[in-house]
């Protein structure tokens, strides 16, 4: 029993405050006694910076150990920072994230699943090299919709399209291939044409 209590007593860590002198794969830190090298604890979420003040933790065999960031003077961003892969859980809750200025996430990839997603946003600006998608069924509603691009090509089986008042293509020149029946009804067709107009077929029926 007493071999134990000592055995306890040799490897009990004290705490100590100290200021980060630099950080490499170690955390060199200056202490009341001398400077030492310490390593981040893994509950220590906070990477240290040079200038910090930070909470040690030092057994009898000189082993020492980050264990939280208390104060930090300078205006460095804090950098939140864990080693391999990482689960954040919340269990019978949701999970708010608020910044007052700015969210930016970067990553080589990314993959976001939900059985409902909603997004409210001012404006959105989407820039990507290769854009694909794989939906059962989209509704869009917009006020206005400014479409640019160098080329676009829509391939359907059928492909309605409605428009309640005015419809107008601009283009320097026109084609519609129909392989077997293609059929125009209105009220009035006008056809105006600078030079030459030409229908050609095996069988014409006017009037």
């Amino acid at each position: 029993m007493n071999n134990l209590a000592r055995q306890q007593e040799n490897i009990s860590p004290q705490l100590e405050y100290a200021k980060v002198v630099a950080v490499t794969e170690t955390v060199r830190v200056s202490t009341s006694f001398s400077e030492l090298d310490a390593r981040r604890a893994v509950s220590c979420l906070v990477r240290p910076e040079a200038g910090d003040t930070v909470l040690i933790s030092i057994d009898q065999q000189g082993e020492a150990w980050v264990l939280s960031v208390l104060i930090r003077e300078e205006q460095t961003p804090t950098a939140l920072e864990v080693e391999g892969d990482t689960l954040l859980r919340v269990k019978g809750g949701s999970l708010t994230v608020a910044p007052d200025t700015g969210l930016n996430c970067i990553t080589a990839k990314a993959a976001l699943q939900s059985d409902d997603i909603e997004v409210a946003a001012g404006k959105i600006s989407l820039t990507a090299r290769l854009f694909s998608s794989n939906i059962s069924r989209v509704k869009k509603v917009a006020g206005t919709i400014d479409d640019i691009s160098r080329e676009f090509t829509r391939r359907t089986m059928n492909y309605f399209r409605f428009t309640k008042e005015n419809e107008e293509c601009q283009a320097r020149s026109s084609r519609q291939l129909v392989e077997e029946t293609m059929t125009v009804h209105s009220k009035n067709t006008v056809i105006v044409s600078e030079e030459h107009v030409k229908i050609d077929g095996e069988l014409i029926h006017m009037g």
